[in-house]
């Protein structure tokens, strides 16, 4: 069933079309006013009038509107609309509506199901709407419509509004090439971002790496966040901070909202990047300065603040004050009960488990780590798969049986090794060393505490070639 709520339109218009913005808004009613003994799926029109006032760009917080609607109407006329202040390569608030929406469309976890464009027919219209018509003909990379009058717009928005109820219940994603006014490939950066990860996560690392830095090229702080993500799981902490920067860049410079998920995201990935460097106390200090950034008010929102929690709670963790550690991951944790994603609370319990690891409640830890496993069990294979693997063998580590936790460590590994992540590839290694080690595997404990230190050595972790030697050291000892 669809749910009872109507289903948002947005309307991005410029300001000459107001008699078509009251047209539209009329056929909506009155589709609704049908509806009542149909199908029961009704539609609310949203625009750029519906935000309250902000401290943010006001095109910012229209945007935010976008991302929430399920359909996007964008009418043209004779006005190409005002500049929105925006260093994205728009030249006007309706052309940044429709790139949103567009963008939306391509994203598979937003609501966003289709996109109407319309060109209202005029002797005269600008000359970027000339262009836009133009650049959509060459592509062939959105259909568009025209209509001769209201009545004209009336007839065939009755005909859309149909068409939209049986896509209603669900989504498949759409990718559309089409360049910005100024050039920009804003949709090629998204496109080439989205692939890039889905290669990495497919174990095709050096074909995603590529991918992640031309999106970065390309396009704006979430293509760099996707780089810099990638190169700090591979070690390279060096590029990852560049990438970082580059990100941050658009924040400090005013070119984008400061109070914003989007900023929020780019200082934690910078407190991240310092507290693996062991800069644990700057990082806490960044993280609860990006916590003043970000709110709940969406999804996007909450995902954000719940990463910069689990980021506290690690940070805490590593100065050993457990207590912080476990008031931050709670935090997190109770957010993502309530928006009901699985994935997002077994990130919670991993955290919640390795703590408990940490201060030998090894009950809590065992409670926790199973419910991770059940959870994840009949999902495609991702970072948090080599995570909760990872957290299964720790567990049976210090629980005594380092025999039942090889075969999670080994999964870890392989996981580890099919995403490009050195650093997870270092922690599994360090684990089937130390689990040899405690089962009495000598030469096997050897070999993988070797392997780790190459690998810890290679991307610049100190601390985890320092664990490494030490169990060589202890083994070396011992066969002295």
């Amino acid at each position: 069933m669809v749910d009872a709520l109507p289903l948002r339109v947005f309307l991005a218009t410029p300001s000459d079309l107001e008699s078509e913005r009251e047209v539209v808004r009329t056929c909506v009613a009155e589709h609704n006013e049908r509806n009542q003994s149909g199908s029961g799926i009704t539609f609310e029109v949203i625009g750029w009038e519906s935000v309250r006032g902000t401290a943010q760009r006001p095109q910012s917080a229209i945007n935010e509107l976008v991302a929430e609607s399920h359909f996007l109407i964008a009418l043209f006329k004779k006005s190409w609309g005002s500049k929105p202040g925006s260093s994205w390569g728009f030249t006007s608030g309706t052309e940044e509506e429709l790139f949103m929406g567009l963008l939306e469309l391509g994203r598979a976890e937003q609501p966003m199901r289709d996109i109407w464009l319309v060109f209202v027919d005029e002797s005269e219209p600008a000359p970027e709407i000339v262009d836009l018509r133009r650049r959509l003909s060459d592509a062939h990379a959105v259909l568009y419509e025209s209509v001769a009058n209201g009545a004209d717009l009336k007839t065939k928005l009755t005909e859309r509004l149909a068409a939209w109820e049986p896509i209603a219940e669900g989504k498949v994603a759409r990718h559309v090439d089409l360049l910005s006014s100024s050039g920009r490939d804003i949709l090629g950066a998204q496109r080439l971002r989205l692939r890039g990860e889905k290669l990495v996560e497919l174990g095709q690392a050096e074909a995603g790496l590529a991918a992640l830095k031309e999106a970065a090229v390309l396009g704006g702080p979430i293509e760099h966040l996707s780089h810099a993500r990638f190169l700090s799981r591979s070690g390279d902490l060096a590029s990852a901070h560049a990438a970082v920067e580059r990100a941050i860049e658009h924040f400090t410079g005013g070119d984008a909202d400061l109070y914003s998920p989007l900023a929020a995201e780019a200082f934690a990935a910078q407190a991240t990047l310092l507290r693996r460097q062991g800069l644990d106390l700057d990082a806490i200090g960044r993280l609860e300065h990006a916590l003043t950034l970000v709110g709940e008010g969406d999804a996007y929102a909450r995902k954000v603040r719940c990463r910069i929690f689990d980021e506290l709670g690690l940070a805490h963790q590593n100065k050993g004050d457990l207590a912080s550690a476990s008031e931050a991951f709670e935090s997190a944790l109770e957010v993502r009960r309530r928006s009901g994603s699985d994935a997002d609370v077994c990130q919670s319990l991993i955290n919640l488990a390795r703590l408990a690891v940490k201060a030998d409640k090894l009950q809590e830890a065992v409670a926790n780590a199973e419910e991770v496993v059940g959870r994840l069990r009949s999902t495609p294979p991702t970072a948090l798969h080599a995570n909760a693997e990872l957290l299964v063998a720790q567990v049976r580590l210090r629980q005594g049986t380092p025999g039942d936790g090889l075969p999670h460590a080994e999964r870890s590994l392989s996981l580890n090794r099919q995403l490009g992540s050195r650093r997870g590839e270092a922690m599994s290694l360090l684990l089937l060393a130390q689990c040899h080690r405690a089962a009495g595997a000598e030469l096997d404990a050897t070999k993988f505490a070797q392997a780790c230190l190459e690998i810890n050595e290679s991307i610049g972790d100190q601390q985890g070639a320092k664990q490494a030697q030490w169990i060589l050291d202890e083994i070396g000892m011992k066969t002295a």
